[in-house]
């Protein structure tokens, strides 16, 4: 095939389009163009293709997935070739509804289509367990299509009992008196039908329509009513029109239905008119002949074939982005998007395994798109952006210019943002701060000045109040507050109190023994946060984790965690420490297990001999249990336990590190949370030679080019 101008056309929609979605999502441009350049070939050449392209689009909700695809087929105008499946919707449906459903979307007259299986995870196969879930049988046609493209599919239930019913009342009538037809006309209706109750006579015009030679009497009429019921006007009206014929008499409905058995395989050239003119030079033997075959067909089903189409699959996998579940909004939108951006496809594949089994994984392919969380640079952005767009829309429609100062958008930030909830929040806060005061706004203008033209109004925020002024050229003609119910800032407002002294000695204590074992700095530090059950927190640098625990990494982590609650005992004395070290205490006691019972590192030669005797069991995460020793094993846990403590405390202890303790709880005890230039101005302060100096990240390669 030659590089036709349609080809260049479509080549130039799909550059286009990397364009525009750029320019209408943030955040995203690799995955655009990672969607779109796979899609090129598709789009151009899709009969190249022996079985559907499918796409996989992961992450978490509200970071472009759905509406991307979806402006994709707008853009591309495939629109009307697009079908979208709900798999929240579809997972609680039966085999009958999926087939019925599937029956209403599909059909054979077009090859390439732009499937969507949205809301992917809820066709999960397995359940937490690993077993096969019940019902998912239903689902079986979604997966034919992803693996071959082609559906086996069976016709509406129902149409087909209506052509078996049909080719009954034929063999019926036929067997008493044979049936007359010429060009298309049933002569010796009378003559067949004559043998037949008033009642059958009915149900035979729901399907056959013929010449009466008298209409029906009032007799006529009630002996139906006692026997059916009462009639409606319709179906009176359907029994006495002596005209009802089109020119055949078989009705029309049935006419289309027969046709569309007969074309099951694709034959698109197939036209009602030029059916109808074919079945009005049969006999009856011939439409009989022609009826069965049809039954047939309803009974055998029938092959749909989208081998040419293109399928995305998206979801959202909790297994793979695990921080999902966290909704806390003091939450570092860039720790998130680092942990998120170093999920690969082997994660991804993990995650799927706990839903689907091996062979349905292997249908989905390798082309994953994998979405990270947003940035806060990328959250601002998009508040930028929504503001921008209705500023556009307000100016194209109403004339008025809106204008927003950078205020506004750090309040929107501070109180919108959940990390990872995406854009949804964002955009119902941007409707709260600034859409719902609009109509408000110009209602008072108007009151004020009937001529609204070029009038700009300007949104900013200060104290607690979306401040509106509105200007006519350089004068100020409208000035107003909104006070506004601050959901989140109110939340994290500092509150000096005895709590909030408490939980900054506490967080301080985990700062200064992550400073001083890391060498590095934390993200943050809070002493109060929106989450009432938190209190605190020290947010770690995502990339802390390399993938090797070590002992003396291990050991590391024990004392961070334990530094809140011995930094508690030093300033507070063992009297007065609170319940906050529960869950540090708990990690600590899981660290220093899984140093002795899973990795051996705290007397190996007991470990291996143990595995060679066979002598083992396994608690349920896979920790060795040593039911002759139980006792011996927890007296080491106690101990590593207790040497971690003792070093923390000495820490502390220390003139240098107790000082950085003390200024780092003061300033927490009046500031719900430390900014990274505080934390580092209080780490500047330690002397250079108190400050780890070794560098391990060549340790191993270092050791082993010695060896």
């Amino acid at each position: 095939m030659v590089y036709t101008e349609e080809l260049r056309i479509k080549d130039e929609k799909i550059d286009n389009a990397i364009k525009v979605l750029k320019n209408e999502f943030i955040g995203i441009d690799e995955q655009i163009e990672n969607i779109l350049n796979n899609m090129r070939t598709w789009y151009l050449y899709p009969n190249l293709q022996d079985r559907p392209l499918v796409i996989s689009l992961w992450g978490l909700t509200g970071v472009g997935k759905t509406c991307v695809v979806k402006r994709i087929a707008e853009l591309l105008d495939i629109e009307k070739d697009m079908v979208y499946f709900n798999f929240a919707e579809i997972g609680e449906c039966t085999s009958w509804e999926i087939e019925n459903k599937l029956e209403e979307e599909l059909s054979n007259d077009k090859s390439n289509r732009m499937f969507i299986y949205d809301e992917f995870q809820y066709a999960a196969t397995l359940d937490a367990m690993g077993n096969e879930k019940d019902k998912k049988s239903g689902l079986k046609p979604f997966w034919e299509l992803l693996d071959n493209g082609k559906i086996h599919k069976r016709d509406n239930f129902w149409a087909a009992r209506q052509m078996y019913q049909l080719l009954r009342y034929f063999i019926r009538i036929n067997d008493f008196e044979p049936m007359k037809i010429v060009n298309g006309e049933w002569v010796n209706a009378e003559e067949c039908l004559s043998g037949f109750t008033y009642y059958e006579r009915s149900k035979f015009k729901n399907y056959f329509q013929w010449e009466e030679k008298n209409k029906i009497g009032d007799n006529e009429e009630d002996a139906i009513e006692e026997f059916d019921g009462p009639m409606s006007n319709e179906r009176y009206e359907t029994l006495v029109d002596e005209n009802s014929h089109n020119t055949f008499f078989i009705r029309q409905s049935y006419i289309e239905r027969l046709m569309n058995l007969l074309d099951q395989n694709g034959n698109t050239s197939s036209d009602i008119l030029d059916f109808h003119h074919r079945l009005t030079k049969m006999n009856i033997d011939e439409i009989i002949e022609l009826i069965d075959s049809a039954c047939n067909n309803a009974m055998k089903g029938y092959d749909l074939d989208f081998r040419n189409s293109i399928i995305f699959v998206i979801g959202n996998l909790d297994e793979a982005y695990e921080m999902a579940l966290d909704v806390d909004p003091d939450m570092s939108p860039d720790q998130f998007h680092k942990a998120t951006k170093n999920i690969t496809i082997v994660d991804i594949k993990k995650a799927l395994q706990q839903r689907f089994r091996n062979e349905q994984i292997a249908r989905l392919g390798n082309i994953h798109v994998i979405y990270p969380s947003f940035t806060s640079d990328t959250f601002r952005k998009i508040i930028k952006l929504a503001l921008d767009n209705y500023a556009k829309d307000v100016f194209e429609l109403t004339g008025f210019k809106l204008t927003y100062d950078k205020s506004l958008i750090d309040i929107i930030y501070k109180d919108a943002v959940f990390p990872t909830h995406g854009t949804r929040p964002i955009f119902s806060s941007v409707h709260e701060f600034v859409k719902s005061k609009f109509p408000i706004i110009v209602h008072d203008i108007a009151v004020i000045d009937n001529n609204t033209d070029n009038i700009e109004i300007n949104y900013s925020f200060k104290r607690k109040n979306t401040i509106v002024k509105a200007y006519k050229g350089n004068d100020l003609i409208y000035e107003r507050k909104f006070k506004e119910k601050l959901r989140l800032e109110e939340l994290r407002k500092s509150t000096k109190d005895e709590e909030q002294a408490l939980v900054a000695v506490h967080e301080s204590g985990h700062f200064v023994m992550y400073a001083k074992l890391h060498n590095k700095l934390p993200e943050k530090v809070c002493s109060r946060t929106t989450d009432k059950s938190t209190g605190g927190f020290l947010l770690k640098d995502v990339d802390d984790y390399n993938g090797i625990e070590t002992k003396e990494e291990l050991m590391n982590d024990i004392k961070i965690a334990l530094g809140g609650y011995v930094a508690e005992t030093v300033v507070f004395g063992y009297r007065n420490i609170s319940n906050g070290a529960q869950s540090d205490l708990r990690t600590a006691t899981k660290i220093a297990s899984r140093i002795v019972r899973d990795y051996g590192m705290d007397n190996f030669d007991c470990v291996v001999t143990t595995y060679l005797m066979n002598a083992i069991e396994l608690n349920d995460n896979g920790g060795i249990l040593f039911d002759s020793n139980i006792s011996d094993t927890n007296s080491k846990i106690k101990r590593i336990i207790g040497i971690c403590r003792d070093e923390v405390q000495a820490t502390f202890q220390d003139l240098v590190w107790k000082n950085m303790l003390k200024k780092s709880a003061e300033y927490l005890a009046v500031h719900s949370s430390m900014p990274k230039n505080k934390i580092n101005e209080i780490y500047d302060e330690i002397p250079d030679k108190y400050k780890k100096s070794d560098n391990t990240d060549t340790f191993y390669r270092d050791k082993l080019k010695n060896f």
